[in-house]
């Protein structure tokens, strides 16, 4: 969302124009005045950049590479059905493989290293741990499996595993649990099947052995991990769905499907989703010692390589304190808050995300899309490049930036449609910005600038915060502007002389248009057509062609824009 202060100059701005008696025009109707300069009488009030300014440093992306150490959690150490009967009360005590048929009471117990459990259409009831294990620990699922626990008051975890947990088989468990359904050093499902229901977490992966350290211990990616394998992964939690130390790891053709805390409520608001509780899938942070200190580092990752992943969220849909990479899959995320969350590195690089709802929809310190597709709807901002800074007037944060080279986006937002707190970069890629109706936010908006060095743009949205792209940028860029509004559902194009370049549907009504493609020529005539009408004739003058006329009504209060617009959200 565009910054209090530049909200507040742009309103000065207007009031200081209104008290001059100039007009705040484009240039007329005809051919803009190019360049980014601000001749023709073009003043855009909520500027920053006033109307192109110029962006000294370039973004860089980041290489992003997924650490060796992730490996995937090694592979299961045996998958055979047969094994020796459960020892009487359930007690294992030495290594070897043991077979749970039918129904079993009670708490199996596993004292020895080495040990494999195979169940095999069995049902296993206790009021408070199911299987406990104090040792790493394979499990192999054979036909329809059911594990439950009851006691509500001294609630406990159904699965419960001091060591690495390994879930192999082609067959199915469902857990009711009272506390976290499986908390274990660390979680792999290969080709397993899981229906979870828990009044806490899914999937806990917490190491134990940290809970009695007296200092900070080195970041690992060794335990602390929840890997998805070709799995099948349902859960219906009261908190998150997965929760990892250090990582989460989605590859294989898995098909998760999380639903936390009831999921995103029916109308999302700012209080609604900084109330939210119950993350779908979330990495970090570790905690240690026995006040359960929060290891504080940047190493925290989730990775979704290939699969099928649907959340449906109170909170956050897919959360990391560290890194969040999209490599490929499709993601359908409905989130009370942030749909896509990181403090570090957003890679999107492959697959295809819709965003059904959130308040905002992709968030990071560094935003980075370079394939895939991508449709976002948000209350607020759509995408949006942050740390959780605050801001500095007139100074960009230098931790922040957001790159488009690839990909095909389109985002719906009520807030800015994408947003960042440091730079901007399209430099490839389909982008289609809706961004607010209200002249308090802006379809495009950066504290360090916006370049446009190659790919398509098409980005609307209010008159009021309009920013246009640096007048430095590489390709061409158009901004059209008109004070009546252009409907919602019109098409809008630009044509050439061979007709019909690229064009996009408004999700909402708008009377800005930012557009930038490689056809766009200087010294050459186009059109702007909404829907059958023609909106403007224009030859391309310049790197920053200015259009079209922004005048505002005048009087005391007036804000740019669409009336009866004010400042809400996040800054």
């Amino acid at each position: 969302m565009k910054k209090q202060f530049a909200l507040l100059a742009g309103i000065a701005a207007l009031a200081l124009l209104s008290a001059c008696g100039a007009p705040a025009t484009r240039g007329g109707t005809g051919n803009g005045t190019g360049g980014g300069t601000q001749s023709g009488g073009f003043i855009n009030p909520g500027d920053v950049l006033g109307g192109g300014g110029t962006v000294e440093t370039l973004p860089d992306a980041d290489a992003g590479e997924l650490p060796e150490e992730v490996t995937g959690g090694g592979e299961t150490a045996g998958s055979g059905t047969e094994g020796e009967s459960l020892p009487e009360g359930g007690k294992i005590t030495a290594a070897g493989e043991y077979k749970v048929s039918g129904s079993f009471a009670g708490k199996i117990s596993v004292k020895a290293e080495g040990v494999r459990l195979i169940l095999e259409n069995a049902i296993l009831t206790n009021d408070k741990k199911v299987i406990e294990s104090d040792y790493p620990l394979a499990l192999t699922l054979v036909g329809e499996n059911t594990l439950e626990n009851t006691e509500e008051t001294d609630n406990k975890n159904a699965v419960d595993v001091a060591g690495a947990l390994v879930i192999n088989g082609e067959g199915s468990l469902k857990i009711i649990s009272q506390k976290n359904a499986i908390k274990a050093d660390s979680i792999t499902v290969q080709g397993a099947s899981l229906d979870i229901t828990a009044q806490s977490d899914g999937l806990h992966a917490e190491i134990s052995a940290y809970d009695d350290l007296t200092e900070a211990p080195a970041f690992t990616y060794e335990t602390g991990f929840v890997v998805l394998y070709g799995a099948t992964l349902k859960a219906t939690v009261k908190d998150d769905g997965i929760q990892a130390d250090s990582y989460v790891y989605i590859k294989g053709e898995s098909d998760v499907n999380i639903t936390t805390n009831g999921g995103a409520p029916s109308t999302i608001t700012e209080v609604s989703s900084d109330s939210g509780d119950g993350k779908g899938i979330k990495a970090g942070a570790l905690d240690w010692g026995a006040d359960d200190t929060e290891l504080t580092v940047k190493d925290y990752l989730i990775a979704i390589e290939s699969g099928t992943v649907t959340v449906n969220a109170n909170d956050d849909g897919i959360h990391s304190d560290g890194d969040l990479y999209v490599l490929g899959g499709t993601l359908d995320i409905t989130a009370g808050d942030d749909a896509l969350h990181c403090e570090e590195l957003l890679a999107y690089r492959g697959g295809e995300l819709t965003v059904r709802r959130s308040y905002e929809g992709v968030e990071g310190a560094k935003v980075e899309i370079s394939g895939g597709k991508m449709t976002v709807n948000a209350v607020d901002d759509g995408i949006n490049a942050a740390d959780g800074t605050q801001s500095v007037p007139g100074r960009p944060n230098s931790n922040c930036h957001l790159i488009i080279s690839g990909g095909e986006i389109y985002v719906n937002a009520e807030g800015d449609g994408v947003d960042s707190n440091g730079t901007m970069l399209f430099s490839g890629g389909r982008t289609f910005v809706s961004g607010s109706t209200r002249g308090d936010n802006c379809a495009l908006d950066s504290d360090g600038g916006i370049l446009v060095n190659g790919g398509y743009l098409f980005a609307v949205g209010a008159l009021g915060m309009v920013e246009t792209p640096a007048n430095n940028s590489a390709q061409n860029v158009v901004s059209f502007a008109q004070q009546s509004a252009v409907a919602a559902g019109t098409y809008l194009a630009l044509t050439g002389e061979g007709g019909e370049i690229f064009s996009y549907e408004c999700a909402k009504a708008c009377q800005s248009v930012i557009l930038s493609c490689p056809e766009l020529e200087t010294g050459k005539s186009y059109s702007i057509y909404g829907g059958e009408t023609k909106l403007v004739d224009f030859t391309v003058t310049g790197v920053i062609t200015l259009v079209g006329s922004s005048t505002q009504p005048g009087g005391p209060g007036t804000r740019p824009g669409f009336p009866g617009g004010g400042p809400g959200g996040r800054w």
